[in-house]
C-alpha cells in the first residue's frame, strides 16, 4: 500500500530545494554572459518583495524550518539577479552595485521583521482576514511577476537572456509541489492554482522561446524560396496579336 504521507513530504521536498535555489541558473547566465538583456528587472522587483512577504507569512504561521529558509533563499538569489541588472545593464560600478546589494537587503530583513510582528499582532487579535491577505498576496506577486517578462519578451519578439535551467526548476518545482498537495488529506484550492499557474507561465515562455525562433527561419525559408523562383523563372513572352 502507498503511503501518502511518506509520497506528500518526499515530493513537497523536492519542490522546496527547487525552489529555493531556481534563481542561481539566472544569476550564473547573467554573470557569463555579463549582460541581464531580455530579462525583467521587474520581475525580479516584484519577486523579491513576494519572497519577503512570503517568508513573513512562513515565520508566523511557525512552520518547519526548510519552509523558512526558502523563501530566504529565494529573495537573496533573486537580489543578486536585481543588482546584476544595475552592474550589468545600468552600467553601475561595481562599489556601487555591492552598496545597492547590502542595502536592498538590509531593507527586505527590516521589512519581513515589520511584516512578522503585524502578521503576529494579527493572529492575536484573531485576525483571520489580514492572515488571509498575508498568505494570498505573495500568491499574486508571483504570478504577477511574470507579466513584465512577457512584456518584455514581446517588445523583443525573442525569449533573450532567460535560463533554460530556471525554467526547468520552476517549472519541476511546481509538478512536485502539486504531487505533494495532491496526497494531503484535504487540497489547499489557492495553493493548486499557484502552482498550476506557475507551471503555465514557465511553459508560455518555453513555447514562446520556440516560435520566436522557428517561425522567423520558417519565414526567411521561404522568402528565399519564393526570390529564386523568380530568379529562374522564364519571362513571360507576349503573343504578337495576328
Amino acid at each position: 500500500m502507498v503511503n501518502g504521507e511518506l509520497i506528500e513530504q518526499v515530493f513537497g521536498y523536492f519542490g522546496l530545494v527547487l525552489w529555493s535555489f531556481q534563481m542561481a541558473p539566472q544569476a550564473y547566465k547573467n554573470y557569463k554572459k555579463k549582460s541581464t538583456d531580455g530579462v525583467s528587472p521587474w520581475m525580479m522587483l516584484i519577486w523579491v518583495l513576494a519572497g519577503v512577504i512570503l517568508g513573513n507569512y512562513n515565520i508566523g504561521l511557525g512552520v518547519a524550518i526548510p519552509l523558512i529558509v526558502q523563501p530566504q533563499l529565494f529573495t537573496l538569489i533573486t537580489l543578486i539577479c536585481l543588482v546584476q541588472e544595475l552592474y550589468y545593464g545600468r552600467g553601475w560600478s561595481w562599489q556601487r552595485s555591492c552598496v545597492a546589494f547590502a542595502v536592498s537587503i538590509v531593507l527586505a530583513g527590516a521589512l519581513e521583521a515589520g511584516l512578522v510582528f503585524a502578521f503576529r499582532r494579527a493572529a492575536l487579535d484573531d485576525n483571520q482576514h489580514a492572515i488571509q491577505f498575508f498568505g494570498v498576496l505573495p500568491v499574486v506577486l508571483i504570478l504577477l511577476g511574470f507579466m513584465p517578462q512577457y512584456m518584455e519578451i514581446i517588445y523583443h519578439r525573442r525569449v533573450l537572456g532567460i535560463s533554460h535551467v530556471f525554467l526547468f526548476m520552476d517549472f519541476f518545482g511546481s509538478v512536485f509541489s502539486t504531487i505533494s498537495l495532491a496526497f494531503r488529506p484535504t487540497i489547499d484550492t489557492l495553493s493548486l492554482v499557484n502552482y498550476i499557474c506557475i507551471a503555465i507561465f514557465d511553459c508560455g515562455i518555453w513555447t514562446l522561446y520556440y516560435v520566436f525562433r522557428w517561425f522567423p527561419a520558417l519565414q526567411k525559408k521561404d522568402d528565399e524560396a519564393l526570390s529564386t523562383d523568380t530568379v529562374h523563372s522564364p519571362p513571360e513572352t507576349k503573343k504578337e496579336p495576328v
